[in-house]
């Protein structure tokens, strides 16, 4: 074994082929993130230096999904019932205004719901705006599906009904 390493042929040889290696060797093969290749028509910022890629354009699109905003008659529709509960004053405008929204946030916390999301759909249901059930192809089954209780409301046999949470 010591033989070998006092040649010098043998050490001029794994020298070369060390450097060869070395040399062949891209600079960023050893780094610690793999990247993907990019896929065509999508674009990848540069990374920050926690490592963190940011995609530009979809920055913020979780925010666009789903219902964007209430319409005027819906909003209408909703001031209205809220008008007839006296839970707000006035005749109906059709804005979903700042008035509006406080209105529903007070009916909701009076009823013990949660009041971060307006309007809640159990609000809607007891405001009279729920779903409408005139079209439905199979009208006993909705027979079968449970009411939503409203706190200090009256059932049909007299009795009042608890709240449900």
């Amino acid at each position: 074994m010591s033989s070998v390493l006092s040649n010098p042929k043998f050490l001029l040889f794994f020298a070369v082929m060390v450097g060869m290696s070395l040399a062949s060797t891209p600079a960023n093969a050893h780094s610690r993130s793999k990247v993907a290749p990019a896929k065509p028509g999508s674009h990848v910022a540069p990374s920050s230096a926690h490592g963190k890629k940011t995609h530009s354009r979809r920055h913020g699109a979780w925010k666009r999904h789903g219902q964007q905003g209430i319409d005027e008659q819906r909003a209408r529709d909703i001031q209205a019932a809220l008008i007839r509960e006296k839970y707000l004053d006035g005749q109906p405008t059709g804005k979903w205004d700042q008035h509006t929204k406080d209105a529903m946030v007070r009916f909701q916390a009076d009823h013990g719901w949660q009041t971060k999301v307006t309007p809640d759909a159990r609000a809607l249901i007891v405001l009279g705006l729920g779903p409408k059930h005139e079209n439905v192809l199979n009208p006993e089954s909705l027979a079968a599906m449970p009411a939503i209780a409203v706190p200090n409301a009256v059932t049909p046999s007299g009795a009042t009904a608890a709240p449900q949470r």
